[in-house]
């Protein structure tokens, strides 16, 4: 920021003084040039009013080609007896809402252009025959005030001061370009420019180095010092503050991450060893069912064996083999409801069992 305001600074102070030295060479280089004026009086015609008023209420601006033809300036200079051409210093005007035209001659000599407009009005009176007009007459002859002045001189000096300050602005931008491509900025960090900027500082290279890569401005007092390396520790201390927050955030997230899945995972396998406890249930009821079943036939045939008291020995073998099924059945029964009760008892450290 000091470096563009000094920029700019150097661009007004060079447009100020350019300025001023286009002023003074524009007013030693334009040569002075005298004034004189001629008013010509026309009078239209009722005829041929409407078609010669212009838009302002004066006259139109046929007058003024009419002046500044080769016929009229032509007798002019016979009748001035000179061989310039009189165009390059004739303008003619139309005053507003009247029928006055004036005649203007500007030429380095008061006396040559008095006399030149004084020929110009006096050959505009015979262009009757060209202007459909009743008449012209001289209302005024050329004046001959002997003031001189300086034509377009502050016009001239805009111009050359724009181009001054143009070129000041190019150079301005060349040398910054030039600066940013081939400047050499030292390895260090930016603490100390940090500390510049806040406490204003001139960054200058001190020769002998306090420490690695460290950079002091010569003839500083101990106080900046120990208060740039009191900027340059809380500098430290905000800069580990900031990152050990960060990288405890971090940690709390992954770790809220993690619990969700440990969470998620042990519901899930939780649910699936319900489920398996439960499948092994019903499979134990049913072949509970079917023991129970088988044991009931056993006893009806007992029965209709003993009343029919047959005692023969094939069928007590059946019925002691019957029996010795109806053990195995209950010992069966037996193992799979002491494994029920033990995987009832692991479960309840979820409390997920389902009575």
């Amino acid at each position: 920021m000091r470096k563009f305001a000094r920029g700019i600074l150097v661009l007004l102070l060079v447009t100020i003084l350019g300025g001023v030295g286009s002023y003074l060479y524009e007013y030693n280089t334009i040569k002075d040039m005298y004034k004189s004026v001629a008013q010509l009086y026309v009078v239209p015609g009722e005829a041929n009013e409407a078609t010669l008023r212009a838009e302002n209420g004066g006259l139109k601006d046929d007058f003024s080609i009419v002046l500044n033809s080769d016929v009229v300036l032509s007798a002019a200079k016979n009748l001035a007896g000179t061989s310039e051409n009189l165009k390059k210093y004739l303008t003619v005007n139309s005053v507003a809402n009247s029928n006055i035209i004036e005649l203007v001659i500007v030429n380095p000599d008061q006396n040559t252009a008095k006399t030149y407009v004084d020929a110009i009005a006096a050959t505009a009176v015979k262009t009757t025959t060209i202007i459909p007009v009743e008449s012209i007459q001289i209302l005024s002859e050329g004046t001959s005030t002997g003031d001189s002045f300086k034509p377009d001189l502050m016009l001239k000096t805009v111009r050359l001061t724009a181009l001054v300050a143009l070129v000041t602005f190019a150079l301005e931008m060349l040398v910054l370009f030039f600066y940013l491509a081939f400047r050499k900025r030292p390895e260090i960090e930016d603490e100390y420019y940090d500390y510049e900027r806040e406490y204003g500082a001139k960054s200058k290279k001190r020769s002998n180095k306090r420490f690695e890569n460290d950079y002091i401005a010569p003839n500083v007092s101990n106080d900046a010092i120990v208060e740039f390396d009191e900027y340059i520790s809380k500098s430290n201390k905000e800069k580990e503050a900031v990152e050990t927050e960060a990288k405890a955030e971090e940690t709390v997230a992954e770790t809220e991450a993690k619990v969700e899945e440990t969470v998620a995972e042990t519901e899930a396998s939780v649910d699936e060893a319900v489920a398996e406890a439960e499948i092994k249930t019903e499979e134990a009821k049913t072949e509970e069912v079917e023991t129970a079943e088988k044991a009931e036939k056993v006893e009806e045939s007992v029965v209709e064996t003993a009343k029919t008291e047959t005692k023969e020995e094939p069928k007590l073998a059946e019925v002691a083999a019957n029996e010795d099924e109806v053990a195995e059945s209950k010992e069966v029964e037996t193992k799979a409801e002491e494994k029920v009760e033990v995987k009832k008892k692991k479960l309840k450290i979820f409390g997920r069992v389902k009575k």
